[in-house]
C-alpha cells in the first residue's frame, strides 16, 4: 500500500470514529473513542510528513537529472600557445592576424576573449575542438590605447587591432626586434704614439660596446697574445704585426 493509500485509510477511520462519538451517550465510551481519534490524527500527521519528504526528494532528483542532461559531455582538452601570426599597420592601427583557426567563427562569444594593456595584449580561445589557445604579446615597440583596441572573429581567423597612441610607422612589432644602430669605430688619436693610440681605441670600443662586442674583443685579444708568444721565437723576418680579429670586424694596428 502506498503512502497516499495509507493516508486515505486513516482519514476514513477518523471520519468514522467522529460519527460514532456523535451518537454515543456513554461518557467512558466517548472518552475512549476520543483517545483513539487522537491516535489516528497523530498517525495521519506522521504519514503526511513522510509523504512530503518523499515528494521533496523526488523533486530534487528530477532537478539534478535535468541539470545533468543539459551539461556538455566532458572531454579532455589541452593548452596550446599561438606562435605563428602575421602583422600589418595603418596610420592609426597595428593589426595582428591569427590564422588557421578552423571553426573559430562558430564558437560562442564568451569563449574568445582579448585583454589589452599599454605595451601588449593577451588573446584566449577556449575549447576550440578541445584545444585552449593562448597568445600573449608584451613589449610592443610603442604604446597603444587599450580602451580603443579591439578584436574581431572571422570564419577561420582573428584580427586584433591595436590603436596607436601616435600615428607613426612602426619599424617592427616588438621592442626587442629593433636593431641597435652600429656605432662608428673610434678614430686613432694622431697626437699620441701609434701603439698607444691603437690601445686606447680598442679600450674605448670595449667600454662602449655591448656584451657581444666585449666578448669578441676579449677573445680576440687573448688569441692575439697567444700568437704573439708563439711568434716570439721565430726569425725577425717571419714575424708579422699583431692583428686584432673579431667575428664582426678586424683591427689592424697602425704602421
Amino acid at each position: 500500500m502506498t503512502l497516499e493509500e495509507q493516508i486515505q485509510e486513516v482519514n476514513n477511520d477518523i471520519d468514522e470514529i467522529k460519527r460514532v462519538i456523535d451518537y454515543t451517550t456513554r461518557p467512558r465510551i466517548k472518552q475512549n473513542l476520543e483517545l483513539q481519534q487522537r491516535k489516528f490524527e497523530k498517525e495521519l500527521s506522521q504519514l503526511q510528513e513522510k509523504l512530503q519528504k518523499q515528494q521533496q526528494a523526488a523533486a530534487e532528483a528530477a532537478e539534478r537529472a535535468a541539470c545533468a542532461s543539459t551539461l556538455p559531455t566532458a572531454t579532455q582538452s589541452y593548452m596550446k600557445d599561438i606562435s605563428v601570426y602575421a602583422w600589418d599597420q595603418t596610420d592609426k592601427f597595428v593589426k595582428i592576424y591569427v590564422q588557421n583557426l578552423d571553426g573559430i567563427g562558430s564558437l560562442p562569444e564568451n569563449q574568445v576573449q582579448c585583454s589589452f594593456e599599454k605595451r601588449g595584449f593577451h588573446l584566449q580561445i577556449q575549447n576550440l575542438k578541445n584545444i585552449n589557445y593562448f597568445l600573449k604579446i608584451l613589449g610592443l615597440l610603442h604604446d597603444i590605447e587599450p580602451d580603443q583596441s579591439t578584436f574581431k572573429v572571422k570564419k577561420d581567423m582573428i584580427i586584433v587591432s591595436l590603436r596607436k597612441v601616435e600615428s607613426k610607422n612602426w619599424e617592427c612589432l616588438l621592442k626587442d626586434e629593433k636593431k641597435t644602430p652600429i656605432k662608428p669605430l673610434p678614430k686613432p688619436d694622431g697626437s699620441k704614439d701609434s701603439n698607444e693610440s691603437f690601445m686606447n681605441m680598442v679600450e674605448e670600443m670595449y667600454e662602449n660596446g655591448d656584451d657581444d662586442t666585449k666578448r669578441a674583443i676579449a677573445k680576440a685579444w687573448v688569441q692575439s697574445r697567444e700568437k704573439a708568444n708563439t711568434f716570439a721565437n721565430e726569425p725577425h723576418d717571419r714575424k708579422k704585426p699583431s692583428i686584432l680579429e673579431t667575428p664582426d670586424f678586424t683591427i689592424y694596428p697602425p704602421p
